[in-house]
């Protein structure tokens, strides 16, 4: 695939943000929250060969977007708050010389999408190229087979929620909607001590480091819905957990299959334990709770661990997922008080896991339709990210692991049993 620039330019809010909304505190978990861009792609067939017009229907209503999500037009200041000066958004268009959009989908590899966003190398750290705008967006047009717009956003001040809400209202500008109801940016109420989870931030820097992003590989796994309902069965089968929610059972099926293919052994250390790092969405947990629309990054985490030199029973870990989700969750009251950060994750293997499979990013229908799909690239860590499928039915997952884990962890029989693999067609891109 080759891929050409055509233009670079920065889009602003379409009204100047007032002079009283000028800085926007974080929110207390993203301070936890990994550094750098958060990139997700929309693949759409658009009959439409007039890029111009694509173009300035794509800008305009990115312009009057941001006077609602104006956060996203700023630039971080400090360690605590966006300063929303209105420095706006990168707005990127490149054309695919040499490749059909139709090929890439069916292919699914990942490196092949990573030549559609504009972030490359790691993605963790926050390029100046780009002078350290909140958001990036790259258009790229296939000539008669469709576009792909890759949309990255600082992940230090939003997460999927929130970017899946900031795309629906973008593609809902985009339709005609003259108004954005319903977006939430100052929740100042319930802004906890800012210091309280500044100890977080080693673990996500010691999983970090524990692989290179070069060893790293990401791969796509299909589980429809009659699979993802025999898998709850099973679990919830047994007296450990009467009524495995999806996630549960997913990531059930993900750690037995790592736990049963890990290596013991590495060049640094020995391996004890398997530590899922689990990604909570705070809104609707809080007292009282927030609307889906507030914007920021309101996610905190559970972490569970597993010895991985004995075999676990599917049930246990299944219990075991649900108590550790369900012990932070009780934590948090309306003062947001957490009891303490465990960090023993030393000599541990560490696996981030991310549920969006119910966010409505299906939904952002620009005026040429909804997605042909949808695609993520958290590389540079360890990954299990659930993301929707196109049918609303299924789960996708995009799983991320050293190049050696992910060849046994691929060929596991319970593992392929539950899903389907998206296989490489040797297509010429």
């Amino acid at each position: 695939m080759e891929i050409k620039i055509i233009s670079t330019e920065i889009i602003k809010p379409s009204s100047p943000t007032p002079a009283h909304l000028r800085t926007h505190n974080f929110f207390l978990p993203e301070n936890v929250g990994f550094s750098g861009y958060f990139p997700m792609i929309f693949f759409y067939t658009v009959q439409s060969k007039d890029s111009m017009k694509i173009s300035s229907h794509l800008k305009n209503s990115l312009s009057k977007t941001l006077t609602y999500y104006y956060p996203l037009a700023g630039q971080i200041k400090d360690g605590v708050s966006t300063d929303c000066n209105d420095h706006g958004a990168i707005f990127i268009e490149t054309q695919v010389v040499v490749g059909e959009m139709s090929k890439l989908i069916q292919k699914r590899d990942s490196n092949m999408f990573k030549q559609l966003i504009p972030m490359k190398g790691n993605m963790q750290e926050i390029p100046t190229t780009y002078d350290n705008a909140n958001l990036v967006v790259q258009v790229n047009y296939f000539g008669c087979d469709g576009i792909a717009i890759s949309i990255c956003l600082n992940h230090i001040i939003v997460d999927a929620t929130t970017a899946a809400y900031f795309v629906k209202s973008w593609a809902e500008v985009a339709r005609g909607a003259n108004d954005i109801k319903d977006v939430i940016v100052d929740y100042s109420y319930i802004y906890p001590p800012y210091d309280a989870y500044a100890s977080l931030r080693s673990l996500y820097e010691q999983n970090r480091h524990h692989d290179s992003p070069t060893e790293i590989t990401g791969k796509y796994f299909m589980l429809d819905g009659d699979k993802i309902a025999a898998l709850r069965k099973k679990i919830g089968s047994e007296p450990y957990l009467d009524h495995p929610t999806r996630f549960e059972a997913i990531a059930v099926l993900i750690l037995g299959t790592l736990i049963k293919n890990a290596d013991k052994e590495t060049h640094e250390f020995t391996i004890k334990q398997l530590a899922a790092v689990i990604s909570i969405n705070l809104r609707n947990r809080v007292n009282p709770p927030l609307p889906p629309q507030c914007l920021g990054n309101l996610v905190t985490t559970a972490i569970v661990k597993f010895p991985i030199d004995k075999e676990i029973d599917c049930c246990y870990l299944a219990a075991e997922v649900y108590k550790s989700i369900k012990s932070v969750i009780d934590q948090y009251k309306r003062n947001m008080h957490v009891d303490g950060v465990d960090k023993g994750l030393a000599n541990s293997k560490v696996i981030n896991f991310s549920d969006i499979s119910r966010m409505p990013f299906y939904e952002a229908d620009f005026g040429w339709g909804k997605p042909t799909l949808l695609s993520f690239i958290p590389l540079g860590i360890k990954v299990a990210c659930l993301m929707p499928s196109s049918d609303g039915v299924g789960v996708e997952a995009f799983i991320t692991l050293p190049k050696k884990e992910m060849a046994k962890f691929e060929r596991d029989p319970e593992f392929l049993y539950y899903t389907k693999p998206f296989v490489s067609k040797r297509a010429r891109l």
